[in-house]
């Protein structure tokens, strides 16, 4: 093991870490136990399966906070979406428009494009059907919802982080 890879494989077991605690929400010595053996098994056996090392962001605070922001964001956007969602599902005349639209992104990292198909994906009334190199398509509720994807200011946070890398 590279001294360089020591702290990317004690970040990711942090990470995996803290992710065992926020599903199992305990911190009973036995919980705490396995969740780090756990985590420090995943990374010994999965190394550089999980994320490949030239994908990965450069995790410097400043690099951690934006991410940080982009979930919050994610988060309100998703919130959001919800609340659009059900107005209309709610509405009599199901004001509906299915639109499939296709549009290209700024973004250069493979692992930036799939975190920004996947963050549409989880907005309620968008869905990413396709990702092709940079080219998205997606399909929207409404036609409204669809053409706000084109211009979503999520794209241009995960375009300020890939650019602190």
């Amino acid at each position: 093991m590279k001294a360089g890879n020591l702290s990317t494989y004690v970040g990711t077991t942090f990470i995996l870490f803290l992710f065992w605690l926020l599903i199992t929400w305990s911190l009973h010595y036995q919980q705490l136990i396995a969740g780090l053996l756990c985590s420090v098994l995943v990374v010994i056996f999965c190394k550089d399966i999980l994320i490949y090392q030239e994908e990965r962001f450069i995790i410097k605070p400043v690099t951690f906070i934006k991410l940080f922001k982009y979930l919050i964001g994610l988060l309100v956007e998703i919130f959001k979406a919800n609340i659009q969602v059900a107005m209309i599902v709610l509405n009599p005349k199901m004001p509906i428009s299915p639109t499939l639209i296709e549009f290209k992104t700024n973004l250069k990292d493979d692992l930036s494009r799939v975190i920004l198909a996947n963050s549409i994906t989880l907005t309620p009334g968008t869905l990413t059907v396709d990702l092709e190199g940079d080219v998205y398509l997606v399909h929207g509720l409404t036609r409204a919802n669809a053409i706000d994807v084109v211009d979503w200011h999520m794209a241009i946070k995960l375009l300020d982080i890939e650019e602190g890398k």
